[in-house]
């Protein structure tokens, strides 16, 4: 295990800046996930990192040494593909062993390595087959072994679930997320999944236009976004974003009105350059919005509407409501949602759970009061 640092780090391809000046220490042991748009860097950050890729500048250090002009191989790292880049003419034990081969490692040890790593991802029964003969999962499971022989310093995934279908990627997911615990290794995963990023990481790393937008834990994203794009990305369905007027602010928060000329006051810590009448960004996530009468005891706030659309989805539904001014919100329900399409809904808005942002898209401190109440609630539903 080591720890890794990028000390200002940027790459250029021609004239077009990927990465620009990433500042990132990740512990060791720790589970680190890269998300963001395509496009954002994720990518090239991870294989700057492996030394995939020359940084046009700044600093890559892995434990203790500056990495910049090591290759690959001298890093103390190992990769694993997307694509799981097997050789086909090779049965799975043979793809495991190749790069111990090429270290001219003896053959007790390398016969004593896959098969302790064929142990821990259960893949002994598969070590005398071809990746044709092969599942998906289990390709996958084969390439992480390759991985796991070499006993690196630093694993590295880049979006190795993207070519499995759903059932595999849980499946797989849960295998990933097993060995980290097992092996307390350092491992830094690149994904589009927010699903895998909450599930995976002890800190998420938010990339866009390559640059770090916020780094923290699942939850400190979830619950504290430091801005609406962040607030935006992390969540699935996203945030739901309202356009609102600013009409005063005071020790309980900053007042604005909502579409239906409803006025909130949102328990966010008032900042000074706001003033009355200015434009700011109201956020609310589907699943903490209520149809029908407000929660008792729950500071509340609450717009009509008419519902647009109706999906559902098993376990819950996805009410879009169309309000006023012609915006619309995402109500996630659970269970079989009983509303029909232009029936007139009321949305609640619980107050503790609103976000507000100013016209260049930072977010309002929200008080701790509401904080710790948000914080409260969703570690509530987590253990139930």
């Amino acid at each position: 295990m080591s720890a890794v640092e990028l000390k200002g780090v940027e790459k250029q391809f021609g004239k077009t800046n990927v990465i620009r000046g990433v500042d990132l220490s990740i512990n060791s042991g720790e589970f680190i996930v890269f998300v963001g748009p395509s496009g954002c860097g994720k990518s090239t950050l991870l294989r700057l990192v492996a030394g995939l890729e020359e940084p046009t500048g700044g600093q890559v250090r892995i434990g203790d040494q500056v990495v910049n002009d090591k290759p690959p191989s001298e890093r103390g790292i190992a990769m694993v593909f997307q694509s799981y880049a097997l050789y086909p003419h090779m049965t799975a034990r043979e793809n495991m062993a190749f790069g111990l081969k090429l270290g001219r490692m003896d053959k007790a040890g390398i016969d004593s390595a896959v098969n302790e790593a064929a142990r821990i991802l259960q893949i002994e029964h598969l070590l005398g087959r071809k990746p044709r003969e092969l599942s998906g999962g289990q390709r996958q499971r084969v390439a992480i072994g390759r991985a796991l022989v070499r006993h690196p310093k630093v694993f590295l995934f880049d979006e190795p679930l993207s070519n499995l279908d759903a059932a595999l990627r849980v499946q797989t997911r849960l295998e990933i997320a097993r060995l980290h615990r097992n092996l307390k290794a350092t491992m830094i995963y690149v994904t589009h999944d927010q699903v895998e990023a909450m599930t995976l990481a002890d800190r998420i790393v938010v990339l866009n236009a390559g640059q770090v937008e916020q780094v923290g834990s699942p939850l400190e994203l979830y619950e504290n976004p430091s801005n609406q794009f962040v607030a935006g990305f992390i969540g699935s369905p996203s945030m739901n974003f309202i356009p609102v007027t600013m009409v005063g602010q005071g020790v309980d928060g900053v007042s604005v009105t909502l579409p239906g000329e409803v006025t909130a006051t949102v328990p966010v810590i008032p900042e000074a350059v706001e003033t009355s009448g200015d434009r700011l960004v109201l956020g609310v996530r589907p699943e903490h919005l209520l149809l029908g009468d407000a929660e008792p005891g729950v500071p509340s706030a609450l717009i009509a509407g008419r519902a647009l659309l109706v999906e559902q989805l098993g376990e819950s539904g996805l009410v879009h409501v169309r309000l006023e001014d012609g915006s619309t919100l995402a109500v996630r329900q659970p269970g079989t949602v009983l509303i029909e399409e232009n029936q007139p809904v009321q949305v609640v808005l619980p107050l503790h759970r609103l976000h507000l942002f100013d016209e260049s898209g930072r977010s309002f401190r929200r008080q701790r009061a509401a904080l710790s109440q948000a914080t409260d609630r969703s570690t509530a539903i987590s253990a139930a």
